[in-house]
């Protein structure tokens, strides 16, 4: 039940991270890493939400304190995901 705890929490850390690439302040942040990964989705589609989930675990730095930067995600969930990766 904690594993799937986690797991529910970390999905919940990825939507906040794809929900907030449109904020501004993520959006610049992110954008090599939209680039890089997710570029033939537009924002704020479903298409590039999926997208920045499957790549989640690959942002870069940048991008991951300009999403803490913005409130889309918390710097206890990173912490936790990156915990949980063992990085």
């Amino acid at each position: 039940m904690t594993q799937l705890r986690e797991i529910l929490l970390v999905a919940c850390s990825v939507l906040a991270l794809t929900a907030s690439v449109a904020h501004a302040t993520g959006k610049r942040e992110c954008a090599d890493d939209y680039r890089r990964f997710c570029s033939e989705w537009g924002l704020e589609t479903r298409g590039l939400q999926n997208c920045m989930r499957r790549h989640g675990d690959n942002l870069s730095n940048r991008c991951v304190k300009g999403l803490i930067q913005a409130g889309a995600v918390s710097q206890e969930e990173v912490d936790r995901r990156r915990e949980q990766l063992g990085r």
